[in-house]
């Protein structure tokens, strides 16, 4: 280490030596008192100062640094989020599409190729979205430029796209070519079928939200910057408060990254800075509740029927398997109806599937000014539908019943210039009193439906119903 220069002021220096041809006791003249060693303080704050100075103004453009790397981290992580949930309930809509409607002997929409890229074209156009569906054998199965389908995918340089169909779990790559020397971020979903089987992925690209949050926040790089070259100690000073009240805003804009990411569609970012990182904060929240509302939308079609818009048949099952949950831990009762419309195919067959629709958006009608809000109606394939009523008992059931079935027989159908009339079987069964589980509960409604059906249609039969008559003497 090299000897430092202020380190000679503090040596001491000893009595003088005796000069030759002088005897020790020869007279000399007093020596000049030495001047006294500086006090540690002083000096120690003399060094000090440039080495804290230096420390300060080492410390402003790390914190800079830091944030600006924050920031990249933050938007890139934002952007994959936004990307995994737009994609994720399309993957699920094209591999499990048939699940919608049981009694539709369609496939689902990843065997279908024209039906997938009419699918895919109308995501693409709707979302601004560019995307392909590739296959296990990396074929594009659809893409959103429809010229690409059938080519085989070779973007993903490792192999990421072949990796999520080994594992099933999503990732994020960049794809890098000659007309894209910058890279595309892409984030890969995979296409699971309702038994968990892997039958391919979906890749979106997520680039122009990342740059969209970029730009949002690079007026917050430029002030971390000019921050960062104050000289000053009001400057350093400064800068430092400001650099400090920015990474607080931006671990908050984390975490709530990072809530986001955990599923919680409610959290929003706040920051206290209302420069650029406020700006960035609106641009995440506006973000956040861009998703809300898709995912809102995605998990209404999922639990949707598209013709009548009642509940379809999944979520009609996973309703019923809570309500019968609920009520074994509450002891209180609830309802199920079964009904199924008279002679509808014979009216399909003479007025064409299109006055069979009309007919099942009339009782859909129906359903809702007769039932209560807390009621749940579901169009469960074709032309059956259940019905849930919670707090009721077997006579609040069969007179509900009974209300649906003369309103249904009551309600002229207009279809073009033809009045038509149909009719509803419908079984009931209740809680406890028909089963105690969710399936027994279904197979005895289904059995006074088809009790309804044999006794003449048009009726309502329940568990009384089915009772044998006592042998005659």
């Amino acid at each position: 280490m090299p000897f430092p220069w202020w380190s000679c002021l503090g040596r001491q220096v000893g009595p003088p030596t005796p000069q030759p041809g002088r005897t020790a006791d020869a007279t000399v003249a007093p020596p000049r008192p030495q001047p006294r060693a500086p006090v540690a303080g002083p000096l120690a704050r003399a060094r000090t100062l440039p080495v804290a100075f230096l420390a300060v103004a080492l410390l402003i453009p790390l914190l800079g640094l830091v944030a600006v790397r924050e920031q990249y981290t933050a938007s890139r992580r934002a952007a994959q989020i936004e990307a995994q949930h737009v994609a994720e309930p399309i993957a699920h809509t094209i591999a499990q599409s048939s699940e919608l409607d049981p009694h539709d002997n369609h496939t689902d929409l990843y065997q279908q190729p024209d039906r997938l890229q009419d699918f895919l074209s109308d995501v693409h156009r709707d979302l601004r979205r560019d995307m392909a569906v590739i296959g296990l054998d990396r074929r594009i199965l659809a893409d959103a430029i429809p010229a690409n389908q059938g080519e085989r995918f070779t973007a993903d340089a490792h192999g990421e796209v072949a990796a999520t169909m080994r594992d099933g779990r999503p990732r994020s790559f960049t794809e890098r070519s000659a007309d894209y020397p910058q890279g595309i971020l892409q984030m890969v979903i995979p296409l699971r079928t309702g038994r968990g089987r892997t039958v391919g992925a979906v890749v979106m690209e997520y680039t122009p939200i990342y740059h969209e949050l970029l730009a949002a926040s690079a007026g917050t790089r430029r002030l971390i910057l000019a921050a960062s070259l104050g000289g000053l100690l009001l400057a350093l000073l400064v800068a430092l408060l400001l650099a400090r009240g920015l990474v607080g805003d931006l671990r908050r804009l984390a975490l709530a990254a990072g809530g986001l990411a955990a599923g919680h569609d409610n959290v929003r970012a706040q920051v206290r800075t209302s420069g650029e990182l406020g700006k960035l904060a609106v641009a995440f929240n506006d973000m956040a509740a861009r998703i809300a509302a898709q995912k809102a939308a995605l998990t209404e079609v999922a639990i949707s029927d598209p013709l009548t818009g009642l509940h379809n048949r999944r979520s009609f099952q996973a309703r019923l398997a809570e309500e019968t949950e609920r009520a074994r831990r509450s002891g209180g009762p609830f309802a199920l109806l079964m009904i199924d419309l008279d002679h509808f195919k014979a009216l399909n067959d003479r007025h064409g599937h299109p006055a069979g629709d009309v007919a099942l958006v009339a009782v859909a009608a129906i359903f809702r000014q007769q039932l209560r809000t807390v009621d749940l109606p579901a169009r469960i394939g074709g032309e059956e539908f259940g019905v849930l009523l919670p707090d009721s008992h077997e006579h609040a059931a069969r007179m509900a019943a009974e209300r649906l079935r003369a309103a249904i027989a009551a309600c002229p159908i207009v279809y073009r210039d033809a009045t038509l009339t149909v009719t509803a079987s419908i079984g009931v069964a209740w809680y406890r009193g028909d089963a105690d589980s969710d399936e027994e509960l279904l197979r005895a409604a289904d059995r006074a439906l088809y009790a309804a059906k044999r006794a003449g249609r048009n009726r309502v039969r329940g568990r009384t119903d089915l009772q044998p008559a006592p042998e005659r003497a």
